[in-house]
């Protein structure tokens, strides 16, 4: 029998939301289209055109979790490396990011090991400051190239970046030109890319001027049996005793929607009292599990309050409205679109179209709309050109704070 791991459920209460997730499970489509361009690139020993991976999805979806995944699973999988970056250390420090691509790629295999293991996810951030490693600068990919040819490689290496959608719009800048350098194939090294942002990340990349062969894959809820298979290990992780509470976990679990960032509430909510004197992980020792449910619930809700944003507070009667019609054209299974989304907005707020909706100070129907996109209230449905909420529970937060009754849709 697994013993109890108190200490680590404890770090795992107190780490906070951003840290990746004790048990992974699922994206298993996403994870093998990155590795099987990696490998590619490793067999034929130079970059490949078209090879980004645009991975997109709304806040809370498990971008960063996939990233972290990512990078256990590519060295033992492929045999390649991954460089983790995020948006702002691509727009200031691109040497930095191009040495840590150096070391990655052409670094002996006990040497990375080594690092890996004295460091983890945070070894690039580190690699200035190691006097052991000599590995010198380089001004950009072209200069990697030159100076470190293919044939010095030991690895084929993923650069994967994170919140991909703050990068500046435009086809100009020194990140737009850096990803479109690796995306387009030009440079002769086996190196890879994996875009991470959120539902307008690829419009964001399009604009930079990654065109070629790009095709997001969007991040959604868990499905029934994901959701279920991610409590066992969970428990079992952590050494947790089900018992005869296993109808109660899934019972915590089901409002969730199997959304990633909702399950972590319910996770945690769960590990708090599992935490408690006298209950040492044993689930058939909790006496109130009612009030694990609610501390679910609070939790929830209050990463609603937090998404829901002071643009979309002032704007209310018009977010309210944008979130009807979304519901609205779900129940009658038509869609709506993106551009209908903006057109809706514009004819709302324009009184020369009898109007009577406030714009919030600042915006256009245009930033209004991404704006939603980035709060995790709007994202394209896969395959499709409509546009969703993907997370129904925020969706009928959202009605039910404008006064709608969602209950009324489903007699549409």
């Amino acid at each position: 029998m697994a013993e109890f791991k108190r200490e680590h459920l404890q770090n795992f209460v107190d780490d906070g939301a951003k840290d990746h997730p004790p048990v992974f499970i699922g994206r298993k489509e996403i994870l093998d289209c990155v590795l099987t361009k990696a490998r590619r690139a490793g067999e034929r020993q130079l970059g490949l055109q078209g090879n980004a991976t645009i991975i997109q999805g709304a806040p809370g979806a498990g971008k960063s979790s996939v990233l972290s995944q990512l990078e256990i699973r590519a060295p033992m999988d492929v045999q390649a490396r991954v460089v983790k970056i995020s948006s702002v250390y691509l727009e200031e420090r691109i040497p930095e990011v191009v040495r840590a691509i150096a070391f990655a790629g052409a670094s002996e295999q006990i040497q990375w090991f080594d690092l890996w293991t004295r460091l983890g996810p945070t070894w690039l951030q580190n690699l200035p400051h190691i006097k052991d490693i000599q590995i010198p600068s380089y001004t950009d990919l072209t200069d990697l190239q030159e100076k470190r040819p293919r044939s010095t490689w030991k690895a084929p290496v993923i650069v994967a970046m994170d919140e991909t959608q703050n990068l500046p719009s435009g086809k100009s800048s020194a990140p737009a030109k850096f990803l479109r350098f690796l995306h387009e194939g030009s440079t002769t090294l086996p190196i890879t890319l994996v875009l991470a942002g959120l539902s307008d990340t690829n419009s964001i990349i399009q604009e930079m001027g990654l065109t070629h062969g790009v095709e997001p894959l969007s991040l959604g809820c868990f499905t029934t049996e994901e959701l279920s298979e991610l409590t066992c290990k969970y428990c079992a992780h952590f050494g947790i005793k089900i018992g005869s509470q296993r109808n109660r976990i899934d019972g915590l679990m089901a409002p969730t929607d199997g959304w990633p960032r909702h399950v972590y509430w319910a996770q945690q909510a769960l590990a708090a009292a599992l935490l408690a004197d006298g209950i040492d992980g044993k689930a058939d020792r909790i006496s109130d599990w009612p009030a694990i449910y609610a501390q679910s619930e609070t939790l929830r809700q209050g990463y609603y309050r937090t998404q829901y944003s002071d643009v979309m507070k002032r704007a209310e009667p018009l977010t309210t409205k944008v979130m009807w019609r979304v519901a609205q054209a779900e129940a009658l299974g038509e869609g709506i679109s993106l551009a209908e989304i903006i057109a809706e907005v514009d004819a709302a707020c324009d009184s020369n179209k009898g109007g009577k909706f406030r714009m919030p100070l600042g915006y256009n129907e245009e930033t209004f709309v991404t704006h939603l996109i980035h709060r995790g209230v709007l994202q394209d449905v896969t395959d499709s050109n409509a546009m969703t909420c993907p997370i129904p529970s925020f969706q009928t937060y959202i009605l039910k704070r404008g006064g709608q009754d969602p209950s009324k849709l489903q007699g549409l």
